[in-house]
This record gives C-alpha cells, sequence and structure tokens, in this order.
C-alpha cells in the first residue's frame, strides 16, 4: 500500500488494529445467521435457497415468497421475516424494501428513506403497498432519521451518510449526543476551507492543518453564521485512492486518543462537515477535510431523530415525512402477538423478556405468555 510518508506510520497500525479497539457497538453487522425456516422452504439467500444455520453477509439479499424465517446478527439481535419480504444487509443497518420484518435486540434498520436505530428494542417495521412506511415500537424506544438525499445533504460529499453513522455509533457507545449534518449555508463556508487546505496539502505532498500553512486556522477563518464555532478539525491524510473509506477513517480517529476527544467525546460537539477530496485517476491524492462544531444559535443542524416510544406507531411517507400517529391499544398487541411474526416459532427473541414485562404493565386484558414458542 503506497502513502505519502508522512502518514504512513500514523494510518496503517491503528487500521490493522481497529477490529480489536473499535466498540462493538460501532462496528457493522455485516453477518445473518438462518435460525429458522417456517411454512416450507421459500427463503432465499440472493437467489439461492437457504437452509437453517446458513450464513448471509454483506451485501447479500435475503427474500421470502411463502416462508417466514428467524435471522440472528452478529450483535445478538434477532429479526424474524414475514412471507413476501425482502431486505439486503448492510454495513450499518439491513435495508429492507419489501415485506416486514421483527426485529428484537441492538440491531439498525433502514428503508431508502429512513434509518431506525434501537438499543435493545422490540419493534416492526413494514414496507406498505403504497409506499409508506410504518415503524411500530413494541416495546422500548426506537429513534428515526430521516436519510439523506443528494438535494438534503448540504452540499456534503456521497461518502458522508455512512461516515456519519460509522462515527454517530462510536458516539452512542461513549454515550455522546449524535452529530447532525450542517446546513447548507454552513457547508459553503466549510467547502472554502476545506478545499483550501486539501489544495495546499496536495501541492506540499505532506499532510498539515490549516493553522500550519498559509490557508489559516479552521478557528479563525471559517465564516459561520451566528451561534456556530469550530471545536476541532479531524484529516484524512493525502493518500492513493481506496484507502480512506467510512470505516477507515472511524478507526483512524477511532484509535488516536487526541482525536477521539475531539470526534467521539466532546459532548458540546453538535455536528459536523467534511470535504472530501476523491481523486480522478489512480495518480491523483485522496484527501478529507472534517470540521466538527458547535451550534447555539437560531440556523439549526439538520436531521433530529424522532423519538418513538413504545406502544406506538408512526406512518412515513416514501421520502420519509411523518403522516400520522397512532397510539396502540390492548386490541393491537393481541392481534400482532397472534399474528405471523409471534406464532409458530421455537428460536426465542432475545428481547421477549423485556416485551412481556411492559404489556404486562400496560397492556390489560393480553394474555401472557404470548405463546409457547417465544
Amino acid at each position: 500500500m503506497r502513502l505519502l510518508r508522512s502518514i504512513a506510520l500514523l494510518a496503517i497500525a491503528p487500521i490493522l488494529a481497529a477490529d480489536l479497539a473499535m466498540p462493538k457497538s460501532a462496528r457493522a453487522s455485516e453477518a445473518a445467521t438462518v435460525q429458522e425456516i417456517l411454512d416450507g422452504n421459500q427463503l432465499f439467500i440472493d437467489a439461492r435457497r437457504a437452509k437453517v444455520k446458513e450464513t448471509a453477509l454483506s451485501p447479500q439479499q435475503i427474500t421470502t415468497q411463502n416462508s417466514r424465517g428467524q435471522l440472528i446478527f452478529r450483535s445478538g439481535a434477532a429479526a424474524r421475516i414475514n412471507r413476501f419480504t425482502q431486505l439486503r444487509l448492510g454495513k450499518s443497518c439491513f435495508l429492507l424494501s419489501k415485506g416486514q420484518v421483527l426485529i428484537s435486540g441492538k440491531q439498525s434498520g433502514c428503508t431508502k428513506s429512513l434509518r431506525m436505530s434501537s438499543r435493545g428494542t422490540n419493534y416492526l417495521l413494514s414496507i406498505n403497498d403504497d409506499g409508506t412506511t410504518d415503524v411500530t415500537v413494541l416495546e422500548g424506544t426506537v429513534a428515526v432519521e430521516q436519510v439523506l438525499s443528494d438535494d438534503q445533504s448540504g452540499g456534503q460529499p456521497p461518502q458522508f451518510t455512512q461516515l456519519l453513522e460509522v462515527l454517530n455509533q462510536g458516539r452512542d457507545q461513549v454515550g455522546a449526543p449524535r452529530l447532525k449534518v450542517v446546513p447548507e449555508a454552513v457547508q459553503k463556508q466549510i467547502n472554502v476551507y476545506g478545499n483550501a487546505l486539501i489544495h495546499a496539502m496536495k501541492a506540499s505532498g505532506s499532510c498539515f492543518h490549516g493553522n500550519e500553512s498559509e490557508v489559516g486556522s479552521p478557528f479563525t477563518v471559517v465564516r459561520l453564521p451566528t451561534g456556530w464555532s469550530v471545536l476541532g478539525e479531524v484529516l484524512g491524510c493525502p493518500a492513493e485512492a481506496g484507502l480512506w473509506t467510512p470505516a477507515s477513517l472511524s478507526n483512524v480517529w477511532w484509535n488516536s486518543s487526541l482525536h477521539q476527544r475531539i470526534v467521539f467525546k466532546n459532548n458540546k460537539a453538535s455536528a459536523i462537515g467534511c470535504v472530501w477530496s476523491k481523486p480522478g485517476n489512480r495518480q491523483e491524492l485522496e484527501v478529507i477535510v472534517c470540521l466538527i462544531l458547535n451550534n447555539t444559535g437560531s440556523t439549526p443542524a439538520l436531521q433530529s431523530p424522532i423519538l418513538i416510544k413504545a406502544g406506538y406507531r408512526f406512518r412515513f411517507s416514501s421520502d420519509g415525512h411523518v403522516l400520522s400517529t397512532y397510539k396502540l391499544g390492548p386490541g393491537d398487541y393481541r392481534a400482532i402477538l397472534g399474528g405471523r411474526l409471534f406464532t409458530g416459532f421455537a428460536s426465542k427473541l432475545p428481547e421477549v423478556d423485556a416485551l412481556i414485562q411492559f404489556i404486562t404493565e400496560t397492556m390489560n386484558g393480553v394474555a401472557l405468555p404470548l405463546s409457547p414458542e417465544t
């Protein structure tokens, strides 16, 4: 691997050691093992008929026709898949494009416009025939965020959505508030500074911060709207194309105590903006400049998550906007618990005890235990 001399020793060692050092929740659940198949054998990994104990790896697709199934993720969470469902394993969440799944445990789920994050919850995720999405929280709390489209990202590079999620998984682990996307007006100022610094680094063939060059310190030269301030700067130093990915950047920053304090442990940080210079050919170097920011003013950061509490169903439009909310009652729980995602399974759900406790305390008239199988 060919890197600039200035970062060869700094970057390679953390990348090799990252799988040991990163918190478990910040590593992707890239594998799901088939625990159970019900109602025939029409559960498939890609186009191939799957068997119990077989493992699917990201980015493979799992589909059902007239069968149901249960998967166990690397995180320990489980997913029950209804009939005629289609999902694809990803690096930080699975992508549901059709059908319905029940999640029990610490596992994030995505649709084309939404991301659901949980810390050991029981929730249902359903794609309806009209393209709307239902998120039904049976127990616990689920945070729902809109997935950024190109016109919502405030001018951020296309890799930014994945980088933001990986960084926020690390911040979740240490109890720091999640970073958000900066508005377009802030990103434009970051672009001016970041592009100037990237040009200076490429021209000199070395790696440095703005205050170490004619570009100037980001704390003084970046002209931000009132209420915004720069808390720190982190870099992906000039390197050959393909070295820097959202995962490798996060790993390097996590394995440096200084960068960890700036990116992951700073409770004052509220947003991040990056400039990612992707090379046009193999000879051109790749560089990333990111600023960590605080916002106390009237120009808000984007993408505040919606917290859905237990006992509620939210319906979202195909582009991720809330259409309606509904409070579940005992009758709704009886219908769900008597449906296809709870009956007939022999494998226990990881968080079923928490679900039973919630129903016992809040839903009078719902018979327990749920079923001998759950």
